[in-house]
């Protein structure tokens, strides 16, 4: 009922913004906790990771959907964990670089990985292990072909039974029953072309980043996840240009092709204009997760993680 509740409060107040008109709800079509979505420009199609349970465990159940510009799904499992051959947890960031995809998923106990699948049929191209991370999260990919990943930095776990043990500072409990806290190890790994990784920024300054995006400066735009802003790193991984919004953190972050930031998480989505300009839709409890565009159709793309929905929204709907 209050999932129901607070899509109607959507539905309301997205046509405040003069949005909507031409909007295509991908709905009731069996997607499961989806968190990120890119646009394959080759195919023309849209690829949609689904955590399907609890970003923590490795049960092996996570995949990823394939959906037509049309909103209609081509293939739900597309790439399934369960799949002979095939292993996906809890996919959540997604990158496109050449003919492969990217997608950052658990590991083990020494570090998550980023698993690779060939764009055209879907089969596994192997991982990338990154050792000491704890939560890989957003991609993007460089011109170059390397792919960089963020590190949010989290520590997770079980919550006890009651759920009354006092946290660590920083630390969330998170409604699937699990506790995030904050470890400090807060990175940006860089994947080579011969799949080597190093380290592009490594500090606590980074607020725990989550979306990631590429700008026409070569300054990257990042998301904090845990504080209310998001800020440019340079190339040499130097923190700048912090932006600040009324909102406790955020997940998706994004470059429109018209200049406008997109900035989302939990409970409300920013939309902030080259002036400086800001509109924000509150009260949003959907989550909207690891948005992406559709710069073709001059589309913005939102997952909907706790709604299990998929909105294709024209950009020029987007606008006040």
């Amino acid at each position: 009922m209050k999932t129901a509740l607070k899509l109607l409060c959507l539905s309301m107040l997205l046509p405040a913004l003069a949005w909507g008109q031409g909007r295509i709800v991908v709905e009731n079509a069996g997607f499961a906790a989806p968190e990120s979505v890119v646009h394959d420009t080759r195919r023309d199609v849209y690829l949609l990771s689904n955590v399907n349970g609890r970003a923590i465990d490795n049960d092996g159940n996570g995949f990823i959907s394939k959906v037509s510009p049309d909103g209609k799904v081509i293939a739900l499992k597309w790439i399934d964990g369960q799949a002979p051959g095939v292993t996906l947890h809890a996919p959540k960031g997604l990158a496109i670089a050449g003919n492969v995809l990217y997608v950052a998923d658990n590991g083990d106990e020494h570090g998550n990985v980023v698993r690779l699948f060939d764009l055209e049929s879907g089969r596994p191209l192997g991982s990338v292990p990154v050792p000491g991370s704890y939560f890989l999260n957003g991609l993007v990919a460089l011109p170059s072909g390397e792919v960089l990943v963020t590190d949010s930095g989290w520590q997770l776990s079980l919550s006890t039974a009651d759920g009354q043990q006092p946290l660590a500072p920083g630390a969330r409990r998170q409604r699937d029953g699990s506790t995030w806290t904050p470890t400090g190890q807060d990175a940006i790994y860089r994947i080579g072309t011969d799949r080597s990784v190093s380290v592009f920024a490594r500090s606590p300054e980074l607020a725990q980043p989550n979306g990631i995006d590429l700008l026409p400066s070569g300054n990257l735009l990042v998301a904090s996840s845990s504080a209310g802003h998001f800020y440019e790193l340079d190339p040499a991984g130097r923190k700048v240009n912090l932006r600040y919004l009324p909102d406790r953190g955020f997940d998706g972050l994004g470059l429109a092709p018209d200049g406008r930031v997109f900035a989302a998480g939990p409970e409300n989505l920013h939309v902030v204009w080259p002036d400086g300009r800001v509109d924000t839709v509150a009260g949003v409890d959907t989550h909207v997760a690891d948005l992406n565009f559709d710069r073709k159709r001059n589309r913005v793309l939102f997952p909907l993680l706790r709604a299990d929905k998929l909105i294709l929204e024209p950009l020029e709907a987007a606008r006040r």
